[in-house]
């Protein structure tokens, strides 16, 4: 009998693993790194060699929204419209063009918007050639909807956070996050089971090609009845999908979750909004809107009694919490239940963690609380005068997501992407990382490196299996073109090469692409 199904070999292989930080070759067998060497590798056996390509530990994506993403990726991209009236002749076209009974156009970002509104319903009534259109703020905390749209959804007109115009009639803005994922997932649900599920097939595609073999996959709550997380589970025991899924059951009711038999629960539970849709839960009013500052979704003690089943049955939770309110109010509940129950160790998750105080990140720590975080965003929009500085202030900005600062305090800092909020590669996240242009959030390649590997992986329980490149762990890998040591100022430039999930090529780009 083979020892080896086959040894993999490259330019340099990093394996994230401290006792041995590079390796020139992994030996594979039954989806298992059997072997890690240095040295002449063992002849007769299969080589897969990547020649001058370098090969990282498969890399992971902590927070994502797979099946919306998929969904939404082939809506209409708002991302470059400056207008209303850009975004009305993108959404035209598509609305001549298409079959599709629902339209959705996602990715538009107010703050580049000459008018810094949504397009409003009758304008959306306009364009729409009798579809369903759903514009969405690029946080997807935030909409607008055409009639269409709102005739097929049986509102009684005075639901909270309906937008008005002047004459106080629907103006098609959903503005809070409670009738914008309902508005998201009604309309979702409309799509056949088939359709849903050729979606979850195209996100896994996509994981392909970014490099991605473990996705933490952030489900429910965006299709109404959550019928996607029924479809995620029959691919997940079929072995179906072209990486590791971690699934999180991102509903609230507690009981209804338990017949998935996950041994987590949560994910991107919204305890506030988010930034410019002014719904993040902050303690002094928005700089440009200085009358709000944000929303509270839940009560305390909602958020402490979901907590304490989750924590009492030992599953790990999950909850969205960007504002400083929002923090409080999670922290709060884990505090509580750990004292009550004394410290189990299930590496509490607190997503997004934007704006901490320093006694926020102290007692995340003191806690043993993993935070999930998305270095793209900050990225991109802390720029002088960019959209933080222009809805939180300077001061705030400063402190916002800094990364470094709390892993250095001895929270585990997990990668992510948030896609369909950021863009999918985990690459622009590492890059993100290393080029922070405020100081408390740069950090090393290999600490970047690590956020989307060894860290994320702590964060689902799995490090004793992947993220790292060692033996008995999966076999899993990330073959790049460039090394991203030798290139630290241009890793978003990076391409991926070939993925290698559970020891099966699940991806290799062809010469030219």
């Amino acid at each position: 009998m083979k020892m080896y199904d086959y040894i993999l070999t490259a330019d340099r292989i990093y394996t994230m693993d401290e006792a041995m930080p590079q390796a020139d070759w992994v030996a594979i067998k039954d989806r298992k790194i059997v072997k890690v060497g240095l040295g002449e590798i063992p002849s007769g056996y299969e080589v897969k060699d990547f020649e001058k390509r370098i090969v990282l530990p498969g890399l992971i994506d902590s927070h994502v929204h797979g099946c919306n993403t998929a969904i939404l990726l082939a809506g209409v991209n708002l991302m470059e419209a400056t207008s209303v009236s850009e975004a009305l002749e993108l959404i035209e076209q598509r609305c001549k063009s298409t079959d599709e009974d629902i339209v959705f156009a996602p990715f538009f970002i107010i703050p580049q918007i000459k008018e810094g509104r949504f397009p409003t319903r009758k304008e959306l009534d306009k364009v729409s050639n009798g579809k369903k259109v759903m514009v969405l703020n690029i946080t997807l905390h935030s909409s607008s909807i055409n009639s269409a749209s709102y005739e097929v959804l049986g509102f009684n007109g005075d639901e909270q956070g309906l937008g008005r115009d002047e004459d106080g009639k629907f103006n098609g803005y959903l503005e809070d996050d409670d009738i914008n994922f309902r508005t998201l997932g009604e309309l979702t649900a409309r799509l056949s089971k088939e359709k849903i599920a050729g979606y979850i097939d195209s996100f896994g595609q996509m994981c392909a090609e970014n490099g991605i073999t473990t996705a933490h996959c952030l489900e429910g709550q965006f299709i109404a009845g959550d019928i996607d997380l029924d479809i995620w589970m029959e691919k997940i025991k079929a072995d179906a999908l072209p990486f590791h899924c971690v699934l999180y059951p991102q509903i609230w009711d507690y009981e209804k979750a338990s017949k998935y038999n996950l041994p987590r629960h949560g994910g991107c539970l919204t305890l506030d909004g988010a930034d410019t849709d002014f719904t993040m839960a902050l303690d002094e009013p928005y700089t440009n809107n200085p009358k709000v500052r944000g929303n509270l979704y839940w009560r305390d003690i909602d958020v402490y009694n979901l907590t304490k089943k989750a924590y009492t049955d030992g599953k790990q939770i999950a909850f969205h919490a960007m504002g400083e309110r929002a923090i409080d109010q999670v922290l709060d509940a884990y505090r509580r239940v750990i004292a009550e129950q004394g410290q189990k160790n299930l590496r509490l998750r607190i997503e997004h963690f934007s704006y901490p105080y320093e006694k926020h990140i102290a007692m995340a720590a003191k806690l043993g609380v993993v935070a999930g975080m998305q270095p793209e965003y900050t990225y991109l929009f802390d720029v002088p005068g960019g959209a933080l500085e222009q809805w939180v202030g300077e001061e705030r900005a400063k402190r916002a997501e800094l990364y470094k600062d709390v892993a250095d305090k001895g929270v585990m800092v997990a990668g992510g992407s948030d896609a369909p909020v950021n863009s999918l590669n985990p690459l622009t996240g590492i890059h993100g990382l290393v080029n922070a242009t405020r100081e408390g959030r740069r950090m090393s390649v290999t600490e970047a490196l690590k956020t989307y590997t060894y860290n994320a992986a702590y964060a689902a329980f799995e490090e004793n299996e992947r993220g790292t490149i060692k033996e008995g762990f999966f076999a899993d890998f990330t073959v790049l073109d460039e090394d991203p040591y030798d290139v630290p100022h241009k890793i978003n430039e990076i391409k991926v090469t070939a993925t290698i999930s559970e020891g099966r090529i699940v991806f290799e780009r062809t010469e030219g692409k």
